[in-house]
Order: C-alpha cells, then sequence, then structure tokens
C-alpha cells in the first residue's frame, strides 16, 4: 500500500522523462540485529516504470525509521527520545556527549545514525528523569565545556 505525499513536474530519474514524480510512503518490514521491524519508508515513484527511487536523505530517513523501529520494539530510546531529553537541557551535541563523558559525536551517531547500547540507554533515561544526576555529570564536565555553556546547561537543569 504506497500512501502519496506530493507530487511534482520534472525530470525522472528513473525513466529520464519529465512527468509527475510522486513521494510516497509505503510500510516497509526488514531484519535488523535478528528482529523483525516493520517502519515507514519514503520514496520517489515513477509510474511509467512502476519503479520506486530512494535518494541520498531519503536513504538516511529510512535507514533511521527502520532503527526507531528496531528500538521500540526491544524497549530502547528513538533517535526523537534522545533528541528531547538533549533539548529538554538545551544542552548541544557535543557538550552532551563531555557532559555524559561520552566520545564527542556519540550524541550526533545516537540521534542520526547508530542505535545506542542498553548501558548508553540507561544513562539517557537517567540524565532525562534526574535532573539532580545531570547536574552532578555537568558540574564533572566543566573544564571541557565552555563557561557560558556550562552556566546555560546549569540554569535549565536548575529550573
Amino acid at each position: 500500500m504506497m500512501n502519496k505525499i506530493k507530487s511534482e513536474k520534472r525530470l525522472c530519474l528513473i525513466c529520464m522523462e519529465e512527468h509527475e514524480v510522486d513521494t510516497v510512503e509505503v510500510m516497509e518490514t526488514e531484519f535488523f540485529k535478528d528482529e523483525e521491524v516493520s517502519f515507514t519508508a519514503t520514496y520517489e515513484y515513477c509510474s511509467n516504470a512502476d519503479e520506486y527511487l530512494e535518494t541520498e536523505e531519503m536513504i538516511k530517513a529510512n535507514s533511521l525509521a527502520m532503527k526507531d523501529s528496531y528500538r521500540e520494539k526491544v524497549g530502547l530510546l528513538t533517535s526523537g527520545e534522545i533528541i528531547e531529553i538533549r533539548k529538554k537541557y538545551d544542552v548541544s551535541q557535543k557538550d552532551f556527549s563531555e557532559i555524559l563523558d561520552w566520545g564527542r559525536a556519540i550524541i550526533t551517531r545516537y540521534e542520526n545514525h547508530q542505535v545506542q547500547d542498553r548501558a548508553h540507554d540507561d544513562v539517557l533515561r537517567k540524565s532525562d528523569y534526574d535532573p539532580k544526576w545531570f547536574l552532578e555529570m555537568l558540574k564533572r564536565a566543566k573544564e571541557r565545556i565552555s563557561n557560558k555553556a556550562f552556566v546555560k546547561y546549569y540554569h535549565e537543569a536548575s529550573e
């Protein structure tokens, strides 16, 4: 079952003719880490060739949708939930990684493409429901982040 999101008259990269190219959503089922997951994937659709095309942006988005479906199935935070935790404290990806004493790019990876392990998931959850603990971690990381950022995050977490 295909759900049309939008249609645009342009050169179709599948049949190489100019016509209405649809952007569609399709329910997909794949295996990820031995788990069968279902998710909504987005594609460009050519009605002339009856074929789908995935742009680079769609490949990334569809991969993330599949991984978020896996995360939900096994009880891990989704990429969106990780973003919400970070936004709660108004903290950047890099600084959140520093505060949690992880590699600088870990949060960026978790929000964009990599599935976290259970231990990291537990730490992310703790920082969400326990602002006092987050403040303790923030104090420990004071030397690794800018003073301006420290003051801002401290204020947000104290609220």
